[in-house]
């Protein structure tokens, strides 16, 4: 399992993604992109909104990839929040009258196969699991 840690600052984005990148190199472009979209969003939701009180605490990123699927957890000691509570958006209405916000929610939902979330020792626990397409 590779681990990456960084200050909860948006300046440490490139650096997430750059560790997907060279964690999953050889897991094709298209299945690495999707994991990294969704990290940076769960990570910039984390950066923006996981602590109110100004300073930003720590982010850990643990990836793992085997022969069908790469998990991906990103753990936080920000303020406890379950995303998985978010309602969907309503996409049957037009952008302006939707309320501000969950749309990067339902992306991490659509792009992942799995995604669970835990509060475990005072930490936001985010797992998230996508398949590798079969080769060949």
């Amino acid at each position: 399992m590779a681990e990456l840690i960084v200050r909860a600052e948006l300046g440490a984005l490139a650096a997430i993604a750059d560790f997907l990148a060279e964690t999953l190199a050889g897991c094709g472009d298209e299945l690495v992109f999707a994991i990294q979209l969704a990290v940076d969003e769960a990570c910039s939701n984390t950066i923006l909104y996981g602590y109110p009180d100004g300073e930003p605490g720590t982010i850990t990123i643990a990836c793992t990839a085997d022969g069908e699927t790469v998990r991906v957890t990103v753990t936080d000691d920000g303020v406890p929040f379950d995303p998985l509570t978010v309602p969907p958006p309503r996409l049957d209405i037009p952008a302006e009258e939707r309320p501000i916000g969950g749309l990067g929610i339902h992306f991490i939902r659509t792009v992942m196969d799995s995604v669970t979330y835990a509060r475990e020792g005072g930490k936001n626990v985010l797992s998230m699991e996508k398949r590798r397409a079969a080769s060949g």
